[in-house]
């Protein structure tokens, strides 16, 4: 395993791995009382100016029931947000989305390699395809909550990936809530926590998920990752967001009334996989409440639709009553209708789509 070294510039975060009573994955070096030396900066620090016309690239992947983001920013850097659903999951789509993941990350990373992979949670959908992603791109960093919420091992095998592949490990979570991501000019990364934990935390690893908000000029980004709305409503957000990444997969538990009211989202995404596809089946994602709450946030709706659940009803396995066509904005995207959604903004308050 890899630690950094001190005196490095651009990081104020504590570098701590997972305590033993919290994780069951490779140890990690815990603080001392004087406090542990700040890790080196993750890849290169240095950016494009604010308004010289460079991008930052958003990559919502088609993960199907699944959340994989990559970022590309304006000084070449890229940092992955999950790593989709596990190739070992046994469920109907769970290998072909995995693979889709797999394929558009050998695509779009190339040799560069990672900077950083950004674990929102333990859930399998979100870091299942963590260890393949560790285990075949050179990857700087990897954070994680520090938590051993996980009954299927895909955490501890992430883990034990990233320490088999010299990635340093970090834990962000209440306690140790700073960046250990580099500044990199005009691009801000900030995480967005609880000043605890809720009330479902453990319990629900839903509910320890560790946003990211990624600041650029005059646009922003916010990862929730599956937030239900008792974290969302205890988090800072530090401000609006121009692009929203819609709290677990447009489910009706997140996406609350007053978080829409703080965040106000000129664009979001809503990943997920189609009408009783795969995990979906189960699941009904996303609520037609959230599309029409998300809509009204946005302006109200355009020319586009999503096809959505009805939740005030059970979502029944192989069950087509309750769906229906949601007028959406057309700010709004859906991977399930749209595929990969690729944004792009050079830091003028816009994103546009490729």
């Amino acid at each position: 395993m890899r630690f950094a070294p001190p005196g490095a510039l651009l990081f104020v975060a504590a570098f701590v791995g997972a305590c033993a009573e919290t994780t069951s994955g490779p140890p990690v070096t815990p603080t001392t009382s004087g406090g542990p030396p700040p890790p080196a900066p993750v890849g290169d620090a240095s950016a494009a100016a604010c308004g010289d016309g460079a991008p930052l690239t958003v990559r919502f992947y088609d993960s199907g029931q699944a959340l994989a983001v990559l970022l590309t920013l304006p000084d070449g850097r890229q940092v992955l947000v999950d790593a989709g659903e596990s190739p070992r999951r046994p469920c109907a789509g769970c290998k072909a989305w995995h693979e889709r993941v797999m394929s558009g990350l050998r695509r779009d990373v190339g040799a560069r390699g990672l900077d950083a992979l950004w674990i929102t949670h333990q859930h399998s959908d979100h870091v299942g395809g963590a260890e393949a992603v560790l285990t075949t791109f050179k990857t700087a960093l990897y954070v994680d909550n520090g938590l051993d919420l996980d009954k299927t091992a895909v955490i501890r095998d992430a883990r034990a990936a990233a320490a088999a592949t010299d990635a340093t490990i970090h834990v962000v979570d209440p306690e140790r809530p700073a960046s250990p991501i580099a500044e990199g000019g005009s691009v801000r990364f900030t995480p967005i926590l609880p000043s605890k934990w809720t009330a479902g935390c453990p319990r629900d690893p839903n509910e320890c998920s560790i946003g990211l908000r990624v600041d650029y000029c005059k646009s922003s980004l916010l990862f929730t990752g599956d937030a239900p709305v008792e974290e969302e409503d205890a988090w800072d957000l530090r401000g609006e967001v121009t692009l929203l990444q819609v709290g677990h997969h447009g489910s009706e538990t997140s996406t609350g009334p007053s978080f829409l009211e703080r965040a106000r989202p000129k664009y979001a995404v809503i990943s997920a996989a189609k009408q009783n596809e795969g995990t979906n089946d189960g699941y009904c994602h996303p609520s037609a409440a959230v599309v029409e709450e998300l809509t009204a946030a946005m302006g109200g709706p355009g020319a586009k639709t999503v096809r959505a659940f009805d939740a005030t009803n059970t979502c029944v396995r192989g069950g087509t009553d309750n769906w229906r066509d949601v007028p959406a904005s057309d700010s709004l995207w859906v991977t399930a209708r749209d595929g990969d959604v690729v944004l792009r903004t050079i830091g003028d308050g816009t994103f546009t789509r490729e």
